[in-house]
């Protein structure tokens, strides 16, 4: 969503003690997570050596994308995930910022001989943030509204082996799959496992659950506040209020950090960084992301319904090229970025070919021309827009650039598929099983992949797991069903004196319970 708050003071709250500090930090999806599953260094950047910790200090965060609802059970993005899991609510299992998968409002599971139940043992002491203690009936409830028929959860789809959530006590919580899922404790750590107090309403403007941050406030087109949760069950949170403040404007966000009104910001163009190199007062950090710049083709629409179009555009555009104009990220020749087990170098796939580009466009009838309309979020720099536009002229396609705010790019192309093409950062990780869904918004429908899919989830061996989807990426890279642009880099600048902040961007939120600002 496009915010632009007029005259924003940056920072301004703050409370005894804090300390006067910027950072950057190429937010923690700062892009699109609406489109299915949800993996991530607990190595967080810029560990401060001496000094004080300052337990009252506040810490401002700069994001991008605001979300339009806190409803983490009916709304779509990364958005809310981003400010909320982990933060304010939790799941029976987490996952770091490396991806590793640990019990936490579970103090252990145990996994039946066939594969298909789940029993976890509650933690004790926990309680959610009105002081109401947490129950197996909590648990049951949460997870059994997301695959209830008629679920409105847009991440009920991660749950699609799950057949029963039951609790014989208060402690104890029974999960039975219809099947094998060797990604199901990966999905319980993602927003379809997040637990909720039994009963909790206005989950739209509020949010009550089980983390180290309680909510305060949201300024809608302005920020959402969190502070410490005094009573948290667990390690206190190191500061005593996180403040994430939206600003999608690159000039914008970079005059926040250079003027000092944010602690931890999005810098979008690399080229801004130039300002941070070799100042004693910064420390640049590059980590891994998940974040997959996806060109979609609508599969289902014409002309984008025939393949040889589909592959024309593929070839006509210059991966390497790109690169060097957007200053950042690598070659990516699937959905499955190098952090998966799965991960195969499938580049070779529709290299660069632009006189082979036409030829196919005149096979499929458009040797004269074909005229496409590219929809992209607004929260994105126009670079590879524009890069896009210009490469495919040169082979006849003639592209016009709709530029809209996020709320309707999720009406428009997520939810009714009216588009041609679309240009957006799929920052989840792990979601290779979106081009097995009959209805995604790619309007991709193969027997083959679903098949692949299914095989793979219901492996008994991650050997058997990882040859099932490494076939699946290659069959939709093969059949063109998207164009992967490239893999985004996290790249993040802090002043000495916070650390904690996570330095991967690979699980699609933003853990601040581990920052720390030092006097």
């Amino acid at each position: 969503m496009k915010v632009r708050p007029p005259t924003l003071r940056l920072g301004a709250r703050r409370r005894r003690g804090r300390l006067a500090l910027t950072a950057v930090a190429a937010a923690a999806g700062l892009v699109l997570a609406a489109c299915g599953g949800d993996a991530a260094s607990d190595d967080p950047a810029g560990a401060v050596g001496g000094g004080t910790a300052d337990p009252n200090a506040t810490v401002v965060v700069g994001l991008v994308l605001e979300p339009s609802t806190l409803d983490i059970t009916t709304g779509s993005g990364v958005a809310i995930a981003q400010v909320l899991l982990n933060n304010v609510y939790q799941g029976l299992l987490e996952r770091d910022d490396e991806g590793n998968i640990t019990p936490k409002l579970a103090s252990e599971y145990k996994l039946s001989d066939d594969g298909l139940t789940y029993t976890f043992t509650l933690r004790d002491g926990v309680t959610f943030h009105d002081g109401t203690p947490l129950t197996a009936s909590d648990v049951v409830a949460s997870l059994s509204k997301v695959i209830a028929p008629g679920s409105t959860n847009p991440n009920a789809g991660d749950f699609a082996s799950l057949e029963s959530v039951t609790s014989p006590d208060p402690k104890t919580v029974v999960l039975k799959l219809k099947s094998r899922d060797a990604n199901f404790t990966f999905w319980l750590t993602g927003p379809a496992g997040a637990v909720l107090k039994d009963g909790a309403t206005d989950l739209a403007e509020t949010a009550v659950g089980t983390g180290p941050f309680t909510f305060d406030s949201w300024k809608h087109g302005d920020s959402i506040t969190l502070v410490r949760n005094d009573s948290y069950w667990g390690d206190q949170a190191g500061v005593a209020e996180v403040v994430f403040r939206y600003i999608t404007d690159v000039n914008a966000q970079n005059n926040a950090v250079k003027t000092g009104q944010v602690d931890i910001g999005a810098i979008l163009d690399s080229d801004l960084l130039d300002a941070y190199e070799g100042d004693p007062n910064f420390t640049i950090v590059k980590g891994s992301t998940t974040d997959k710049f996806t060109l979609g083709f609508n599969n289902a629409k014409a002309p984008l319904s025939d393949e040889r179009v589909r592959h024309a555009i593929r070839q006509g555009i210059d991966k390497d090229g790109l690169l060097k104009t957007f200053g950042q990220g690598i070659r990516i020749g699937s959905d499955v970025p190098p952090l998966d087990p799965w991960y195969e170098d499938l580049t070779s796939i529709d290299k660069y070919n632009p006189e082979n580009a036409k030829k196919l466009l005149a096979d499929a009838g458009f040797a004269s021309g074909l005229d496409l309309t590219l929809t992209v979020p607004n929260i994105y720099p126009s670079t590879i827009s524009e890069y896009i536009v210009s490469q495919l002229e040169e082979i006849g396609v003639n592209v016009t650039i709709r530029s809209v705010e996020f709320p309707t790019w999720l009406t428009d192309v997520f939810t009714n598929h009216d588009y041609d093409l679309s240009l957006v950062d799929h920052a989840e990780p792990r979601d290779l099983g979106n081009y097995a869904k009959t209805n995604y918004y790619w309007g991709y429908n193969d027997p083959e992949a679903q098949r692949l899919y299914q095989a793979a989830v219901t492996a008994t061996t991650d050997a058997e797991r990882d040859t099932n989807f490494k076939a699946l990426a290659r069959l939709v890279s093969e059949k063109a069903v998207s164009d992967w642009l490239l893999l985004g880099e996290s790249i993040q600048v802090a002043r000495t004196g916070i650390s904690g902040y996570p330095e991967n961007n690979t699980s699609s939120r933003f853990d601040a319970s581990k920052i720390v600002v030092t006097l």
